[in-house]
């Protein structure tokens, strides 16, 4: 792991969804990040977050706001108010999106939170160091895909490590 990579870190259904047609993501709430995924030393070891717009969204919508910490950037073309401390909007490439949050402080490893669509546009922009990902036992059949329309990437397994609540935690490295 380099202390500047982009890490797309997210739970997904064994079928693949990483949420609900909708948006929602109620199927989480069984499998929530606990200390055997070790989420906190994740946040510990970020310096900035790019989100997607509808992951920004359901996450505003629960008014909880647990990013305070990071320099965020939310990946938009519409305007958004009232965001939060250290938190931009803004449209752009994903390497105009990386550029931003350097240019604000971000030094070291980048989030990417959320959007299938969005990791497929740093993946295609080959922006994307690391993919990490919590499997959860149940299949949705359909919803938001964990990576949009991508093809053909192939990956390094880092790790996999069954998880007490019976997910799977696993990190791959994007091969160039």
């Amino acid at each position: 792991m380099t202390g500047t990579e982009v890490v797309y870190m997210f739970a997904m259904s064994l079928d693949g969804y990483i949420a609900r047609e909708d948006g929602s993501f109620d199927w989480l709430e069984n499998y929530p990040a606990n200390a055997d995924f070790d989420f906190d030393t994740f946040l510990a070891s970020l310096s900035g977050i790019v989100m997607g717009r509808g992951t920004y969204d359901a996450v505003r919508s629960g008014g909880k706001w647990d990013y305070g910490d990071h320099t965020c950037l939310v990946a938009t073309s519409r305007s958004l108010r009232d965001l939060p401390t250290r938190t931009e909007a803004m449209s752009g490439t994903p390497a105009e999106l990386i550029a931003n949050l350097r240019h604000r402080g971000a030094s070291g490893r980048i989030w990417l939170l959320g959007g299938g669509d969005l990791a497929r546009q740093f993946m295609q922009a080959r922006l994307l160091d690391t993919i990490e990902i919590g499997t959860i036992p149940i299949i949705l059949g359909k919803g938001i895909r964990a990576f949009g329309k991508t093809e053909n990437q192939w990956l390094d397994l880092v790790f996999a490590k069954q998880l007490k609540n019976g997910a799977i935690h696993a990190q791959y490295k994007v091969k160039r």
